[in-house]
């Protein structure tokens, strides 16, 4: 891993986005992986030798054949990976989108540019050949949840593409953003391994499954003992109690989406609550059962 490549060069360079035409006095090299990453080799402290084996193992980067960048997005990638030092100016609050792009079979010209007319007046930064980012400024928030829903099925429908979005916080300055960066990245790295069927991520809807896999020991032991048996024993009860706990507990509109009639969805929780002994009705119930659900998923 070139991880392990960096300790033996004291004055290398890891970066996770592709590098820049700045960087031309280091050698490059790229290991391919879910989330690329590039080790720059000062050309002084290298051997030719030590580069010629290196470069069998990785691929070698010439960072003046990169995709150029300009004006603001060549800013923005300056500034949230440190590369730079001028802060961009944004008028009012903004937000990182991020993406990535899966089973990404067609051309990828034609869909690059269908990508980007959704989001015409975003700088727009691509960071390998399958993920992204997205900043949208004060002016272009109005895209919520399901806009990004229905923006992910249209690039599914007409370019058979799968893409991913993680909607990052609306916050006031760049600083901020920057801040939160590399922890909302490494949500959405977390998410997509997680929630492997969902198409949109936000921190509220990533936040109840990172908590229920890294839940402590002993609360863990209880859910495996007490209710997350009964779930994996029975998919259509754990699908049942999922979607009620996920619409907030409403009988009707859980029914709905479950295509059940009220009674047959209030049979399966007084089935539940007769073989776990947890009523739902309360809050703290309702959560506990909740990442129990999740979890149950996880493991089936």
């Amino acid at each position: 891993m070139l991880n392990k490549v960096q300790t033996y060069f004291e004055n290398s360079v890891l970066l996770h986005v592709p590098p820049q035409t700045s960087f031309n006095q280091y050698y490059w090299l790229k290991e391919n992986r879910q989330e690329p990453i590039w080790l720059g080799i000062p050309k002084g402290d290298i051997s030719k030798e030590q580069l010629e084996l290196l470069s069998y193992l990785y691929e070698l980067i010439d960072p003046l054949k990169t995709s150029p960048l300009s004006g603001k997005e060549r800013q923005w990638q300056d500034f949230l990976f440190k590369e730079g030092n001028t802060t961009p100016v944004v008028a009012g609050k903004s937000r990182l989108i991020q993406f990535q792009i899966k089973n990404a079979d067609t051309d990828s010209a034609e869909w690059d540019k269908a990508i980007k007319e959704f989001f015409l007046d975003s700088p727009f930064i691509w960071l390998d050949s399958n993920n992204g980012i997205i900043i949208q400024e004060q002016t272009e928030l109005d895209y919520e949840e399901q806009d990004f829903q229905s923006i992910s099925t249209t690039l599914e429908n007409d370019f058979f593409i799968k893409i991913v979005f993680f909607l990052g916080k609306e916050r006031q300055s760049p600083e901020e953003i920057r801040d939160s960066f590399y922890l909302e990245r490494d949500l959405f790295s977390q998410s997509i391994s997680l929630l492997s069927k969902e198409s949109i991520f936000t921190f509220e809807k990533v936040f109840p499954i990172i908590s229920a896999v890294n839940l402590a020991p002993v609360p863990r032991k209880l859910l495996d003992l007490d209710i997350i048996p009964v779930l994996k024993e029975d998919p259509e009860l754990l699908e049942t109690m999922k979607v009620f706990l996920e619409n907030n507990s409403n009988v009707s509109l859980a029914a709905k989406k479950l295509y059940i009639h009220r009674n047959t969805l209030q049979y399966r929780l007084d089935k539940f609550a007769e073989s776990t002994g947890v009523n739902v009705k309360g809050f703290h119930q309702a959560l506990t059962v909740y990442l129990a659900c999740l979890l149950a998923e996880q493991s089936n």
